[in-house]
């Protein structure tokens, strides 16, 4: 957590043990001193998929071949596990290093961000609670792939809304609350989630929002959300794993998908 606080990241504690619970042979760091100085994670989903996640390497230990050398461990461990498609949400200055590495761009994303009362508590009531089950059929459309036991554990620290035909998440960050994931059949689904969703923080907001979904663009704009960071996201492996990204409006986290 001291190195995530000193990079600015809005990751808790519970964000770095769901990854460790998740996939706890799947997770790297670098150490000196006994004091970690870069870390990377991997999350799969069964064999068809898997994700690269939390790189994060200290300033001080920068450009000096760490990241390509915890990359190259991730490839080479979710390729022992025969993983078919590998991907991975790159900022601008990582990508050229993925790139180098055979990652290919699938799509373009920005995270969106709204402004909060900086004083305000964190998300109301009690995480974990829920109004119905995760829409598990349409996720499995929207995503690609089942991620159901992911789902799972993201629902324990969130707030999650379900609608007939749609399912949504927001959770705490320590910089803001997080949006995500979110998948819906309609924009009028979307709209209502969104809606819900919005009515548990009064806090700083974040929202990874799928470029190509100009529904969920338009979505975050007319909800006073604004574009903050850059993202793409970029695979390899020996297939691309399709998603509909007319049913995501928001991604789990970059670390995740």
């Amino acid at each position: 957590m001291k190195l995530c606080r000193a990079s600015g990241w809005n990751q808790l504690t519970t964000d770095w043990e769901r990854l460790l619970d998740h996939d706890p042979q799947g997770c790297f760091a670098v150490a000196v001193n006994e004091e970690i100085i870069a870390t990377v994670t991997t999350t799969c989903y069964g064999r068809d998929l898997a994700w690269i996640g939390m790189m994060l390497v200290h300033e001080e230990y920068r450009r000096q071949g760490i990241a390509v050398a915890l990359i190259a461990t991730c490839l080479d461990h979710l390729r022992s596990r025969d993983i078919r498609c590998i991907k991975l949400d790159a900022t601008p200055a990582g990508k050229l290093v993925y790139s180098q590495l055979g990652f290919q761009d699938e799509w373009a994303f920005h995270r969106w961000k709204r402004d909060g009362d900086s004083e305000s508590k964190p998300l109301d009531g009690d995480r974990g609670a829920t109004n119905g089950q995760w829409n598990q059929p349409l996720d499995l459309t929207a995503f690609g792939v089942d991620r159901r036991q992911w789902i799972k554990r993201l629902a324990a620290h969130s707030h999650t809304v379900n609608l007939q035909d749609g399912s949504g998440m927001i959770r705490e960050g320590h910089l803001a609350s997080y949006i995500g994931p979110m998948v819906a059949a309609t924009p009028s689904t979307a709209t209502q989630m969104i809606s819900k969703l919005l009515a548990k923080t009064s806090r700083t907001t974040f929202w990874d929002v799928p470029q190509p979904n100009q529904h969920a663009v338009t979505l975050a704009r007319d909800n006073g959300f604004l574009p903050v960071r850059d993202l793409t996201r970029m695979w390899t492996g020996r297939q691309l794993i399709p998603c509909d990204l007319s049913l995501q409006y928001a991604l789990s986290d970059p670390g995740t998908g």
